[in-house]
């Protein structure tokens, strides 16, 4: 039985959630991708998967009624936010002032990137930041979006578009106490491929224990595959016998395209096969809210702000404005400057169009199919990896050198300017 055609399959689970027989399972096909498996003999060919899955049937998209250029002020709280923060505050929102519940990516115990709720505002900090792969979308948590909307609460879902697209044939209706949140996505690669690169690192690198793995963030690590552990430390100016307090400790690190990983995410080599065909990658969006990285910001018309990793939100919908309006209205950290949507759509990738295929990616296939990803990976993008290695110390070997003379041409201003009052 085909669910829908694989190479259109974006692994949204919504088939897997609404089968009552249990006899449909998501499994790595030979390309490491998720993919619906039926058992036809337990199949009583009821055609619930088939109604449910987005693929089978034409969506609603609305084009946005309004672009802001946003960010919280609260540095802090946005440290490890992907960008602005946008998604955060509007989780505290719903939380605090709606008793809500978030649904939303955050790395399980096997550090496996899932989607799952919470109603805790202690428990944000796990949902914070960018997850440069597909995130496996329990069945439970399906169901219990769907007790949660019954019972009257209010609920936000935070993913991306097929992800959206995928909840929204789940649930089929529309329900008013339900806000969809999609990000602007470049796409995602395998689960399967993250979990091979963290364990082959941790290998390489000798790493016990990993509590978190990052790419994006407000706190120096922008746009880096960073890896992160519980480190435990001796208490200040005692000696002691035993461990007292912990910190979490960067254990690796890698600048962009200098890690294998985000060398084939970024320049799309690892990318699932449906993702280069995405039908939501498009100027009118499929969700309530639209957020993202806010690129180009400042090139049509001047902005007199800092431009470093603002948000761009897009209100696709009047519930979405009805909402988006009352958290800027409660949150006072929130900070929104309107701006023509014209402006965002001038960087075409992921919102414009589909992210295209590298050259490279037919390669990478044809490898991942003799040893699988870590050898297809290292084979593929070497060369793109070294080039990057090479200019990042040049880059370096270039702030040597300037830094001293900037920071001396800075302190011969501030003396003259000194000594001339």
């Amino acid at each position: 039985m085909q669910i829908c055609p694989s190479e259109k399959c974006t692994g949204c689970f919504a088939c897997m959630a609404i089968c009552s027989q249990k006899c449909i399972t998501m499994q790595d096909d030979s390309y490491g991708e998720l993919h619906p498996v039926v058992d036809n003999q337990a199949c009583v060919q009821c055609g619930l998967c088939q109604k449910v899955c987005p693929n089978n049937h034409l969506q609603e998209f609305n084009y946005p009624l309004a672009c802001y250029a946003s960010w919280i002020t609260d540095k802090p709280k946005r440290r490890i936010c992907a960008s602005g923060g946008i998604g955060t505050i509007m989780s505290e929102y719903i939380i605090d002032n709606c008793k809500g519940v978030v649904i939303g990516s955050r790395y399980n115990d096997d550090m496996t990137p899932v989607m799952t709720y919470t109603e805790q505002i202690e428990e944000l900090e796990r949902f914070k930041g960018s997850r440069y792969v597909q995130s496996k979308f329990l069945v439970e948590t399906y169901n219990q979006i769907k007790i949660f909307l019954k019972s009257g609460r209010k609920v936000m879902f935070v993913g991306t578009p097929c992800q959206v697209a995928g909840l929204k044939g789940f649930l089929r209706k529309d329900w008013d106490n339900l806000i969809t949140v999609d990000l602007i996505c470049h796409g995602c690669s395998p689960t399967s491929y993250l979990k091979d690169e963290v364990s082959y690192i941790c290998k390489q690198n000798h790493l016990a224990e990993i509590s978190d793995i990052r790419f994006r963030g407000n706190d120096g690590n922008n746009f880096t595959f960073s890896l992160w552990g519980k480190v435990k430390l001796l208490p200040k100016g005692r000696r002691c016998s035993y461990y007292q307090t912990e910190t979490t400790k960067r254990l690796y690190y890698k600048r962009a395209c200098t890690s294998y990983y985000l060398a084939g995410f970024l320049l799309g080599v690892t990318l699932r096969d449906n993702c280069y065909q995405c039908p939501y990658a498009r100027p009118e969006r499929i969700s309530d809210i639209t957020i993202g990285d806010f690129i180009g910001l400042g090139k049509q018309k001047p902005f007199n702000y800092s431009k470093i990793n603002v948000s761009s939100v897009m209100v696709n919908t009047e519930k979405g404005k009805t909402f988006y309006d009352k958290v800027s209205e409660a949150k006072k950290e929130l900070v929104n400057i309107m701006r023509d949507y014209s402006e965002r759509l001038e960087y075409k990738p992921s919102l414009v169009e589909p992210f295209a295929k590298h050259p490279l990616a037919s390669v990478f296939r044809e490898e991942y199919l003799k040893e699988g990803y870590i050898h297809a990976s290292r084979k593929v993008l070497a060369g793109e990896v070294e080039k990057s290695e090479l200019e990042e110390r040049r880059s370096a070997r270039r702030r040597i050198i300037i830094w001293p003379y900037l920071a001396a041409k800075k302190t011969i201003k501030i003396i003259l300017y000194n000594w001339k009052k």
